[in-house]
């Protein structure tokens, strides 16, 4: 006897970057939690599923993989470039190229998995990355429901749909302000672009002809999900309500329950640290899995935080410019006995890889988080009532930290960017650390804010009425899955 075909099946597809991929894996959860009969399948190319499947996930039974055929080397990229942690950021633009040739592979994928649904088509519904926009295209020659999952906020994604919907950027060269035709009301400065708004011609013509072919797609999709709160981020959401003209529900947070792989020894001398110090007193700071400062600026950050005399949690990697992923050298980057003396007077504590960040955050002893403002990063702190010290790289990161500076007053910029002209100057990132975790008027009303976030987000999955869970509920009704 045939085995009996899934009731509902959720085709995943993100783009490739450590972000995109670990709010996809949360997504995957979520929609187990209120589909538990429904096959949910996350589809990337052959290195992602493999890297997935040796992961923390791979022992979740509910999901499934598939692989599509890529070669890189056919697209003028280096062997084992399958995500954006394998390119210079500048260089990104090529790979969202080179990921448009999966298409006519996704489409016979698509249709093998209508063949297996209980009611074709009908049954299945594909959530994609905006950056995959042109598996729209699919979806509807199949006669699949099709959304969009923006991992990044609701504020940052509008104000950078606007940016990619009107290539090439160009600041007005008296105020450096950048217009935005959608949004007026919005104010947004050339120090606020990314290294991809001012790259060579070959990266931002490639870069302008993919967004002007991925753009007009995205409106043919049936929804956006977003992972935010409405009561957290209502101006964006009516940003991106206004421009795409179809229904956006916010479904978040969809928060890391776990780290990626932490090694033993840094798990424990973590928590021996953070143990040891007082609640609140610990300034964590990290800049993500695929950014990095310049060399200078890090030295200009450590001798920052030793005039502070604060203890803190730094997850440390090579400087830009430098392989990320790379080791990294205390005594090549920092000031002479920088990491000795942090060490010997437990003031201080040098991460190398990965940090358990959710373990850092959730800590009483955490005051502040010095972050680059990624989405997840944002989230995670918020979530557990962190206030943020911003330092936005790239993308998006620089207008989550306006957005948080802005409407909620828990984040305080201390630097923009890691360009040659970036300003970093000591006292100036002491004076920030002392106003956000010292006793002033600022330091306890961020935290008095960051704790109305905290309580906001909570109760969005509330069995009551949260907003999320509502939103939630509406998707799955409007894409057939219920």
């Amino acid at each position: 006897m045939a085995a009996a075909a899934a009731a509902k099946h959720v085709v995943l597809f993100p783009f490739p970057g450590q972000g995109h991929l670990s709010a996809f894996m949360s997504l995957a959860g979520l929609l187990h939690s209120a589909l538990p009969d429904a096959a949910i399948t996350f589809v990337s190319t052959p290195r992602n599923v493999a890297s997935l499947q040796t992961s923390a996930w791979s022992n979740a039974p509910f999901l499934g993989f598939h692989a599509l055929p890529f070669t890189p080397a056919d697209h003028g990229l280096p062997p084992d470039c399958e995500s954006s942690d394998a390119v210079q950021p500048g260089a990104i633009a090529f790979l969202l190229v080179a990921f448009e040739s999966l298409e006519a592979a996704f489409d016979d994928y698509l249709n093998t998995a209508i063949s297996a649904a209980a009611g074709g088509g009908h049954d299945v519904c594909v959530v994609s990355d905006p950056f995959t926009a042109w598996t729209v295209t699919a979806a509807r020659r199949r006669g699949c429901a099709h959304a969009f999952f923006a991992s990044c906020g609701a504020y940052g994604s509008a104000v950078v749909h606007s940016l990619w919907s009107h290539l090439p950027v160009r600041p007005d060269p008296a105020t450096g302000r950048v217009h935005l035709p959608e949004y007026p009301e919005v104010v947004i400065h050339r120090s606020q672009l990314s290294k991809n708004a001012s790259a060579p011609p070959a990266v931002s013509n490639c870069a302008a002809g993919f967004y002007g072919r991925q753009i007009p797609l995205g409106y043919e999709t049936g929804a956006v999900l977003v992972n935010t709160v409405e009561e957290f981020e209502p101006t964006g959401l009516d940003m991106l309500r206004r421009t795409l003209k179809i229904p956006v529900w916010p479904i978040g947070p969809l928060v890391r329950a776990a780290n990626l792989p932490v090694s033993p020894e840094a798990e424990a001398a973590v928590a021996s640290f953070l143990d040891f110090h007082p609640p609140s007193s610990v300034l964590y700071i990290s800049f993500g899995s695929q950014n990095s400062i310049r060399a200078e600026h890090m030295a200009e950050l450590a001798l920052a935080l030793e005039s502070t005399g604060r203890p803190f949690v730094w997850a440390v990697r090579p400087p830009d410019g430098h392989d990320v992923k790379g080791e990294f050298r205390a005594d090549q980057w920092l000031p002479d006995g920088f990491e000795e003396r942090a060490r010997t007077s437990n003031r201080g504590l040098l991460v190398r890889g990965w940090a358990p960040q959710v373990r850092i955050l959730a800590h009483a002893s955490t005051g502040a988080f010095l972050s680059h403002c990624g989405w997840n990063s944002v989230l995670e702190s918020v979530t557990h009532g962190v206030p943020i010290i911003g330092w936005p790289l790239a993308g998006e990161q620089f207008y989550n930290a306006k957005m948080l500076k802005e409407e909620w007053g828990v984040c305080v910029e201390v630097a923009r960017g890691n360009m040659e002209d970036t300003m970093v100057n000591r006292a100036a990132v002491a004076d920030v650390v002392e106003t956000v975790m010292g006793q002033t008027a600022k330091a306890a009303e961020m935290r008095r804010r960051v704790w109305e976030i905290k309580e906001v987000v909570e109760g969005s999955w509330n069995d009551g009425g949260g907003s999320s869970r509502k939103a939630m509920e509406d998707f799955l009704r409007a894409m057939n899955l219920r």
